[in-house]
């Protein structure tokens, strides 16, 4: 992995929900329709909360045009691609197995 493509990522700070939403916009090519009633009410402010996040990072935006009151439509930015993109080729790098050594780390298995 490059090094510009993981200080992407870290500039992005992407979160745990954050790549559960990416992910999941990645498996819908790019879209994703949210169906608000299908959130448990406690979990509803925290879920706007992040997908706001996600939009003020220009990761996603809403496509208002094509969403109602119970159903919002997620889309991917160019720079959403870009870190979905960046996500799949880190995903795709192969496992390394560290082990310390006092205060020296050794990889285990390549």
């Amino acid at each position: 992995m490059d090094h510009h493509a993981l200080g992407f990522l870290r500039h992005a700070k992407l979160s745990g929900f954050d790549i559960v939403v990416l992910s999941n916009l990645m498996k819908g090519g790019g879209e994703f329709a949210l169906y608000l009633d299908g959130i448990v009410e406690e979990k509803r402010p925290r879920v706007i909360e992040g997908l706001s996040s996600l939009a003020d990072r220009n990761l996603i935006w809403v496509d208002e045009a094509r969403s109602t009151v119970s159903r919002v439509v997620l889309r991917l930015t160019d720079e959403g691609r870009a870190a979905c993109a960046q996500l799949e080729r880190m995903n795709a790098q192969p496992k390394v197995e560290v082990q310390m050594h006092g205060d020296r780390p050794e990889v285990v298995k390549p």
